[in-house]
């Protein structure tokens, strides 16, 4: 009969979250939000359902320097987690995402980079969050008695003003339609390695080994 029994978490997917202190969070969203506001001013219209979208520059503003110094704050924690901060890495990307009632974003994901992350300026008071799809994939999937982290195939996280989540940028995640009655305000941003191109994507292997040196 059996002796034991165990299991193992294989290959986890690893979602960081990062909350400021209320007043701290307070101060710094009430600037980001006049900055944000004068960018998209004179707001052009969308289709409802839609939501405006600042350039993808926001990180190169000096008005944003702070929320940049945040932002890389984090990134080295995680970089450090990952046992990956002896490789240095910049943002690639950085925008502001203004969400009015009934606007959401598909599912979708960020190709080129290693990891993505988002920082909630405004939340409406019915809540939000973002939705997370499982990466891996699914060919059969009975319906279990009760969807645990173990048997669901989506997992969220709720969001907040003051807090930033960091994931990596290959996972497809999506927000669902604002359905409270303000504003759902967001900076998404994107981070790569620095040296990408000239250092980590060069062979693992020693390119001279095995050849003749007669």
């Amino acid at each position: 009969m059996i002796e034991k029994q165990e299991v193992q978490e294989l290959f986890p997917t690893t979602v960081w979250i990062v909350d400021l202190k209320p007043a701290e969070a307070a101060l710094l969203n009430g600037r980001l939000k006049a900055e944000i506001e004068k960018i998209i001013s004179p707001r052009p219209t969308v289709p409802v359902g839609s939501n405006w979208q600042t350039p993808q520059d926001l990180h190169t503003r000096p008005a944003f320097a702070d929320f940049v110094k945040l932002v890389e704050m984090a990134a080295r924690g995680v970089a450090r987690f990952l046992q990956v901060d002896q490789h240095p890495m910049t943002i690639t990307g950085c925008w502001a995402n203004i969400n009015p009632p009934g606007a959401y974003h598909p599912t979708h994901n960020h190709p080129n980079n290693y990891l993505s992350g988002v920082y909630y300026v405004a939340v409406p008071d019915s809540g939000s969050r973002i939705l997370f799809q499982d990466p891996r994939p699914s060919m059969i999937m009975p319906r279990p008695r009760q969807f645990t982290r173990l048997t669901a195939n989506a997992a969220d996280a709720q969001s907040k003003p003051g807090r930033l989540l960091i994931f990596p940028a290959w996972l497809r995640h999506s927000v669902p339609a604002n359905d409270g009655r303000t504003e759902r305000i967001s900076i998404s941003f994107n981070l790569m390695f620095r040296q990408f191109a000239e250092t980590m994507a060069a062979p693992m292997w020693n390119p001279t080994a095995g050849k003749d040196k007669g």
